[in-house]
């Protein structure tokens, strides 16, 4: 027998465990509505913390794992603009399954044992596996793309949906340009890509995000800081402020203040919105 204090504490876990439990399931099942909707999400991923805590307190590590690896894939949910799917549902529905299916086996017998823990861990492996190789599918590659010349630096920031295609066309059009790329660097499940760029003097900020966009990349911000080495008159600061958007620019072929994919597409052409009502740029009605 277990001291009474320990199965006393246990019994909180699994009480709250089981209300976690339910919210978690209600929103996976209706996963193409909870995603979208931050309170819903933020409330999955505070379910699956507060297992994780729980599991982790009592040494129940093969469900801190999973509970831990689920709330990783919601968060991932909440921050990129994933497309949900039937068979990412049914992925991490499976998740879910095996999670409770170890909560179940603690309330049966107030405990785990190795053999069980193991079985069940090395089942969720396997999804974890799937997951991640069908997320990296999903998942808009998250991009930033610093861009110096001898006068400037100019940070891009946004995703591009195809990260192969991205890499060797930015190649391509950095050379047009008379550019080199100095930095190419690949990070975690494939969600992030960061690159540097070397241009020619007085290289234009508008030709810059064409090359970019034209690779295959959505510009969401950009930044610009100025070089290093003017620093010593006292003339510039280091960073300009961030592009504050503006009212929507309706009819903008640059789809100024509009939203894609979770993202703010930001007009380089024009970054602190329209000079006049009549912008050369606007598209005609």
């Amino acid at each position: 027998m277990l001291p009474e204090q320990l199965q006393r504490i246990i019994g909180y876990f699994l009480e709250e465990a089981t209300e976690h439990l339910q919210i978690i399931e209600q929103g996976l099942q209706n996963l193409q509505n909870t995603v979208p909707a931050p309170q819903s999400i933020h409330h999955l991923i505070r379910a699956s913390h507060s297992i994780k805590g729980g599991a982790a307190m009592l040494g129940f590590s093969s469900i801190q794992r999973i509970a831990h690896r689920l709330e990783h894939y919601l968060k991932l949910l909440r921050e990129c603009p994933i497309a949900v799917d039937s068979r990412l549902q049914s992925l991490l529905i499976e998740v879910f399954e095996i999670l409770a299916a170890l909560v179940y086996k603690v309330s049966k017998g107030f405990g785990l044992n190795h053999e069980d823990a193991n079985q069940m861990l090395s089942l969720a492996e396997a999804v974890f596996d799937e997951l991640d190789a069908y997320l990296r599918v999903l998942i808009p590659t998250r991009l930033t793309v610093r861009a110096t010349t001898d006068e400037h630096i100019h940070v891009f920031s946004g995703y591009c949906t195809s990260l192969g295609e991205f890499s060797s066309a930015i190649v391509s059009r950095v050379g047009l340009l008379g550019g080199t790329i100095t930095r190419h660097e690949h990070e975690g499940l494939g969600i992030r890509l960061c690159i540097d760029l070397y241009l020619p003097p007085y290289t234009r900020i508008e030709n810059i995000r064409q090359a970019v966009e034209l690779s295959g990349a959505i510009i969401g911000t950009v930044q610009t800081q100025r070089d290093f080495s003017l620093l010593a008159t006292g003339d510039y600061p280091v960073y300009q402020s961030a592009i504050e958007p503006p009212a929507i620019c309706t009819g903008c072929r640059y789809y100024y203040g509009r939203r894609d994919g979770g993202y703010l597409l930001n007009c380089t052409i024009h970054p602190r919105g329209p000079e006049t009502e009549d912008c050369r740029d606007r598209e005609p009605e």
